[in-house]
C-alpha cells in the first residue's frame, strides 16, 4: 500500500493559511494513488484546514493543494477561494492525510500524522 509524510516544514502563506502540505510518496509497484487529503491543524490558534490532491500521485511527492475547507461563505460553490481571515500562526502543527490507491479492482488507503513546523 502507498505511504508518505509531510515535509518537516510548511509555509504560512500572507493570508495565513499553509500553502500547500507536500510530502514524499511511495506506492506498490501496480498500484495508482488516486487522492490525497491533508487536514493540518494548530492547538494553539484552534486552526484547521482541509486541502487535496488528485492529479500527479505517481511521481514520488504529494503537494495538496486543492482547497475543500475552509471555504468563502460569500462564495460556497466552486471554485472555492481563501477567505484571507485564517488564523494559522508560526509553530507547531500536527498534519494528518490519507492515501487512497487503487490496484485493478481493489481499493486501500494508508493514513499518517506526524507534527510539522509551521515557518
Amino acid at each position: 500500500m502507498a505511504g508518505g509524510k509531510f515535509d518537516n516544514t510548511v509555509t504560512l502563506a500572507g493570508n495565513f493559511w499553509v500553502e500547500w502540505p507536500e510530502g514524499p510518496l511511495f506506492h506498490k509497484i501496480g498500484e495508482t494513488v488516486i487522492r490525497v487529503e491533508v487536514w493540518l491543524m494548530q492547538k494553539s490558534t484552534g486552526a484547521i484546514q482541509m486541502t487535496y490532491q488528485t492529479a500527479n500521485l505517481n511521481l514520488g511527492g504529494w503537494r495538496a493543494d486543492e482547497i475543500w475547507w475552509p471555504r468563502d461563505p460569500l462564495y460556497p460553490g466552486y471554485p472555492p477561494r481563501w477567505d484571507g481571515v485564517g488564523r494559522f500562526q508560526r509553530g507547531p502543527a500536527m498534519g494528518t492525510a490519507v492515501a487512497i490507491a487503487t490496484s485493478g479492482l481493489n481499493q486501500s488507503y494508508y493514513w499518517w500524522s506526524e507534527e510539522v513546523e509551521i515557518i
